[in-house]
């Protein structure tokens, strides 16, 4: 099959580029594999992800032309949708669709997908899978949506992802010939919210790993891209909550982002620079894993958090507040443990707890390792064998 998947950038910093790599690094052994990157500023970086050298990467922002949704009339109806959700309705779906897909850009697409023999195109994250679906019944290739946030995240977080938009989704999502999502609740709160079918599709692990965490180390480990989402500002009052009782154990916050000059500051009014230490984004995660002994997830959202999957895999248990991105992936007390959301105050107590128990960490180590068997690359393919087979 000739497959196409369709995203920002590839080569970009985060959870989605990974995820992306990794699949397609796969599915290029029996397919033939294109990622459509809408950019046309950016460095090829195959090494970040390991990406197969066999994976065609087309740069090309001109078949969406960004500058077409920029119009001084598609921002203001944006805007004042985003405030008043007046558009949010049956009666104005034209106009909606207009003002974040102009006719322009579906036109440049539908000719540009149809011009490359596709079997398959497959939208990665919301913007991509709702352009596909507003086009395909003008498409020759079977279309996927693929999810990468939670449904939360996605319509119930104010002014962010596809905030008053959850017409669109009701309107056009189910044109697709499947929509995927990363958890059971996603799919229960389409089907009850928005009457959305879709299908729960994991991500699959980034790598494997023989060397595994000793649990020896007396450092918390946290990562990801320095801005709301991830909530180290929760991070770091739990962290200094946890300094009032331990006085060896240390954190190190790995990534980069907007907001790390306030994490610093932070930091430094806590007076914790001798404990925490902020070091920039890594390709070599594995190391920082392997000395480390905990990992900390302080995210107030997520859709399948990467950085759980490789810590399942290097043996490191896992401390997060219970959003439904982590239901599949940690049993509360088995691979780690789960706190009410957001409480620091308990999620330092958490800390605490694991750090006094070598025990404890041993038999959450143990735990992980056995769960991150479920989420093999080779086992997630099969799945998506399946899937394309059966659309």
């Amino acid at each position: 099959m000739k497959i196409c998947f369709i995203t920002d950038n590839v080569f970009d910093l985060g959870g989605i580029q990974r995820v992306v790599s990794v699949l397609a690094s796969e599915l290029t052994k029996d397919h033939t594999i294109d990622i459509l990157c809408n950019t046309s500023e950016c460095k090829e970086n195959r090494e970040l992800y390991n990406l197969n050298k066999n994976v065609n990467i087309i740069m090309n922002q001109t078949i969406f032309n960004k500058k077409l949704t920029s119009k001084v009339y598609s921002k203001i109806l944006r805007t004042i949708n985003d405030k008043t959700e007046i558009l949010n309705k049956e009666i104005s779906v034209k106009l909606l669709t207009k003002a974040y897909y102009p006719k322009e850009v579906q036109d440049k697409c539908i000719q540009y997908f149809n011009s490359k023999g596709y079997d398959i195109i497959i939208g990665v994250a919301g913007s991509y899978s709702l352009l596909l679906a507003i086009i395909s019944d003008k498409l020759d290739a079977k279309t996927i949506g693929w999810q990468h946030n939670s449904y939360d995240a996605y319509l119930k977080t104010k002014e962010k992802y596809y905030w008053h938009q959850d017409i669109l989704f009701n309107k056009y999502i189910p044109k697709l010939d499947k929509y995927l999502v990363l958890a059971e609740y996603d799919k229960k709160m389409f089907l009850k919210e928005n009457d959305v079918e879709s299908s729960v599709m994991y991500n699959p692990r980034s790598f494997t790993s023989q060397v595994k965490s000793d649990m020896n180390n007396k450092r918390f480990l946290a990562a990801g891209r320095f801005n709301r989402q991830k909530g180290f500002d929760l991070l770091i009052d739990s962290f200094y909550e946890f300094s009032k009782k331990n006085n060896d154990w240390n954190l190190v916050i790995v990534g980069e982002g907007e907001d790390k000059s306030t994490m610093l500051e932070q930091i430094a009014n806590y007076n914790l620079n001798d404990r925490i230490t902020v070091e920039n984004f890594t390709d070599d995660i594995k190391q920082h894993f392997l000395d480390s002994s905990v990992l900390l997830l302080s995210s107030r959202w997520e859709g399948m958090p990467m950085i759980v999957l490789e810590s399942l895999e290097m043996g490191v248990p896992i401390i997060s507040y219970d959003i439904t991105a982590v239901e599949a992936l940690i049993d509360n007390k088995n691979e780690g443990l789960i706190i009410e959301k957001f409480d620091t105050k308990k999620f330092a107590e958490a800390m605490y707890e694991i750090s006094e128990s070598y025990e404890m960490r041993c038999e959450m180590s143990t735990n992980a390792i056995k769960k991150s068997e479920q989420f093999d690359i080779e086992n997630i393919v099969v799945q998506w064998t399946k899937l394309f087979e059966n659309i």
